[in-house]
């Protein structure tokens, strides 16, 4: 049975592969974000951590503020968002 979180891995194992850019992860997960409901607290915690990462990404490094997110940076949280989602799963 499919999850409310099912969307978000989806777009995460892509951009982790390299077939969805950083970008337009970004895009897609502000998108879904949006219009997640339905989401346990336990489900809610997961994805509004990766959110504040999400949220304070910027690509370019000559915007980039002191406390955004470098690439690098929002990699490693969507690599942290699917080993605890997927660490999860039965």
């Amino acid at each position: 049975m499919p999850g409310p979180l099912d969307p978000f891995v989806v777009i995460a194992r892509r951009a982790v592969a390299g077939q969805l850019t950083l970008e337009g992860f970004e895009a897609e997960f502000l998108a879904l974000f949006k219009e997640a409901d339905g989401l346990s607290d336990v489900e809610f915690g997961i994805l509004n951590q990766l959110f504040h990462v999400v949220e304070d990404y910027v690509p370019d490094a000559a915007d980039r503020d002191p406390g955004d997110a470098a690439a690098e940076q929002l990699l490693d949280a969507v690599r942290e968002f699917l080993r605890h989602v997927e660490g999860s799963r039965p």
